[in-house]
């Protein structure tokens, strides 16, 4: 009943090829073509009641050896930085005095870009498009070719049987296909953008580089590139995780969205020159000589208009990273955009094959089991706070869901470790912990106060997203 009463889509899982190098690399996994479904309704949640790999009794043994100190047992609350923040309001009061009085306009319709984008479909591509298209062609050859139909209408003026036919044309394709048109940001957009958008983005930008951090201790960003910069959010929070950074390289199409970005960096201070290293620019340079440690592309790909488009950006980007340097690509934690981190994935893991490692989320490098076997997207939430400025209530805290992945071009420093995918769930003697494992597979386990005491209290400070330093001994 639930999957007849909510509309699907399906995609191939298909990476295109584009030089003799990447043919060559996708030649070496013969892999079948495998479809997808998943549900376009945000609305659809996991059956949790339904345990994952329940045929494998899995045993919890806590590592002692990697486990990272925590301060707190609640989820962090991460909020822009200071240095962002009192920038931001600079800014504001500098460069857009003219503006101030209408940021109460401005956010309401910032949120409602927000919801929109989150609500965004892939564009349909290939078969499936051609399929749509053919199941509107039959609906309108059956309603309107019918040469009884026309005998009994033909009183029907022939302009407003047109008219009709083309409405109805209008209506199915608002049905059946996904329409996509890119986003134009102007000024006014820009600001919306910032006010509405900028803080998710600036902590979950925050979370993921803290994470590398604490995985790759010796990992130190000397060099950033920035593809679909935007305001600017990635540079501040890389720099408020990594330290100051020597070179910065941000690219974004919009120059309205630059200039904002440039004025936020410069306090809102008239002809003076940007930092030394940072620089910015409207499009990607044509050649990948220079290399960086860390490339950054977060809430971008969805302005591409195909898979083809997208790969050829990710392989682009890819080819920017130096050696031991990390890639890092984040999309809304969406089912499109879930799609978008898989096909990045396979990707890469076909092209960078033995040299490359991913560093998070997953912890291994099999078929992702959540986009073969689950119908909801794997994706991780963090809560945090709007800018400090006197436009927003501080009290106020806000969730925002997201997808993302960081792959290394080279090995990571220590081996990985499972990964929780859900919140864990308390009661009174244990706690159940979904994991995402070294093998590839969703696993479910128990961890049990009457079994392991110290394993269960470590459980109290674990939440969504997080690494889980357990080994896991299965059945033989």
């Amino acid at each position: 009943m639930l999957a007849e009463s909510m509309k699907c889509f399906r995609f191939d899982k298909n990476v295109p090829r584009f030089t003799t190098a990447v043919l060559a690399a996708v030649n070496k996994s013969n892999q079948k073509n495998v479809t997808r479904t998943f549900f376009s309704s945000k609305s659809v949640e996991r059956d949790k009641s339904v345990l994952y790999n329940s045929n494998e009794l899995v045993v919890p043994s806590l590592d002692h050896t990697r486990i990272q100190p925590k301060d707190r047992r609640a989820i962090p609350i991460i909020s822009p930085s200071e240095q962002f923040s009192a920038s931001l309001s600079l800014a504001l009061e500098k460069a857009y005095g003219e503006e101030l009085e209408r940021l109460s306009i401005y956010f309401p319709a910032g949120l409602k870009l927000d919801r929109y984008l989150k609500a965004r479909n892939l564009p349909l591509e290939g078969v499936h498009l051609r399929r749509k298209e053919e199941l509107i062609k039959n609906i309108l050859s059956e309603e309107y070719d019918n040469e009884g139909e026309v005998d009994q209408q033909s009183f029907i003026a022939e302009q407003q049987r047109t008219d009709d036919y083309n409405k109805r044309k209008q209506q199915l394709e608002k049905i059946h296909l996904n329409k996509w048109v890119p986003i134009t940001y102007d000024k006014t957009c820009s600001l919306a953008y910032l006010l509405a958008r900028s803080s998710a983005e600036y902590a979950v930008l925050e979370s993921i580089l803290t994470d590398i951090k604490n995985q790759e201790p010796d990992f130190s960003v000397k060099s950033f590139f920035d593809y679909g910069s935007g305001v600017g959010t990635g540079y501040w929070a890389t720099n408020h995780v990594f330290g100051n950074i020597p070179e910065v390289y941000c690219v974004d199409s919009s120059s309205d969205m630059n200039d904002l970005a440039k004025n936020i960096i410069l306090k809102g201070e008239g002809n003076v020159p940007l930092p030394f290293g940072v620089s910015f620019r409207l499009h990607t340079p044509s050649t990948t000589s220079l290399k960086y440690n860390l490339v950054m592309s977060a809430f971008s790909l969805m302005e591409k208009k195909s898979a083809v488009a997208r790969l050829e950006t990710i392989h682009n980007l890819w080819e920017r990273v130096e050696e031991n340097g990390c890639l890092v690509v984040v999309e809304f934690g969406t089912n499109a955009g879930f799609q978008i981190i898989s096909e990045i994935r396979d990707y890469i893991i076909k092209v960078g094959g033995e040299e490359m490692d991913i560093i998070a989320p997953c912890p291994h490098k099999s078929a992702c089991p959540r986009y073969e076997n689950d119908n909801i997207p794997c994706n991780f939430m963090v809560k945090y706070r709007m800018f400090d400025i006197d436009f927003f209530k501080k009290s106020m805290v806000h969730n925002e869901r997201f997808s993302y992945i960081v792959i290394k071009k080279g090995k990571r420093s220590n081996t990985s470790l499972p990964r929780l995918v859900e919140e864990p769930i308390r009661t009174k003697t244990h706690f159940i912990c979904r994991l995402c494992t070294q093998r590839g597979t969703l696993q479910e386990v128990k961890c049990d106060k009457r079994i392991d005491n110290e394993l269960y209290q470590f459980c109290k400070t674990k939440h969504w997203g997080e690494e889980f330093p357990v080994e896991l001994v299965y059945p033989k």
